[in-house]
């Protein structure tokens, strides 16, 4: 299971988002970290079809997933930094659109929605309208959306983003749960997100990764440093 970026490339205008990136993702959780404007979410629309790139491609275990069409997106889950919700649905009802969205059929829905759900500390709030949800839940919500389906690949753009600490260690949890036959892409500008369940970190600034590295390697190498300083 192979998830490949090569040589891609993103322009708007004179002003180029993405600088030739490449890297190759397997199963496990993988952290995308860099400062708002570094070309993190650029990098998520391509990858989920939502944004062409100008140049390069992207390939799944060998093949263009722009070729692979609608079986990568069967296989993809995602959870954009912005999530269009719908608040006058309840959580049950905008899991099973979504679910109806991926291919799923009635009864696999009916199993999968209580589960990721409950996965989410949601269970209790499942019948309320998504209009009377607190940010947090909200973003647990579409957390819950990216996961339906067992999806192979997970996309999740700034996945704790309104939460709070608790919330942020439990959804942290779940994702490492999940993670072991999967590949999961966490883009964040917070570095606890990612600093206990990562395999590895890409640094991107600028449209360019500038390292890519276990937590623990970039950790050493900001405290030699420091000392150098």
């Amino acid at each position: 299971m192979e998830l490949t970026f090569d040589c891609l490339s993103k322009n708007y205008g004179n002003v180029q988002a993405l600088k030739g990136v490449s890297f190759t993702l397997t199963q496990g959780v993988h952290g995308l970290l860099g400062p708002n404007g570094a070309g993190k979410s650029t990098m998520m629309n391509i990858l989920s079809g939502n944004l062409e790139q100008t140049s390069g491609c992207i390939t799944y275990n060998g093949s263009d997933i722009q070729k692979l069409g609608r079986d990568f997106r069967r296989v993809l889950g995602y959870m954009p930094q912005q999530q269009a919700l719908y608040p006058g649905f309840t959580a049950i009802q905008f899991l099973g659109y979504m679910a109806s969205l991926r291919g799923m059929s009635k009864s696999e829905a009916a199993e999968a929605v209580p589960r990721v759900l409950e996965q989410v500390e949601l269970t209790a709030v499942g019948g309320r309208k998504i209009k009377t949800f607190s940010g947090g839940m909200k973003q647990r919500l579409a957390l819950a959306q990216a996961t339906l389906g067992d999806p192979e690949i997970i996309i999740l753009d700034e996945p704790t983003a309104g939460l709070d600490p608790k919330q942020r260690i439990s959804v942290r949890n779940y994702i490492s749960s999940i993670a072991l036959q999967k590949i999961v892409l966490i883009a964040t500008h917070v570095v606890s997100d990612i600093e206990f369940i990562a395999k590895d970190v890409i640094i991107l600034k600028k449209g360019i990764i500038v390292d890519q590295a276990p937590p623990s390697e970039l950790l050493k190498k900001m405290e030699e440093y420091q000392e150098e300083e």
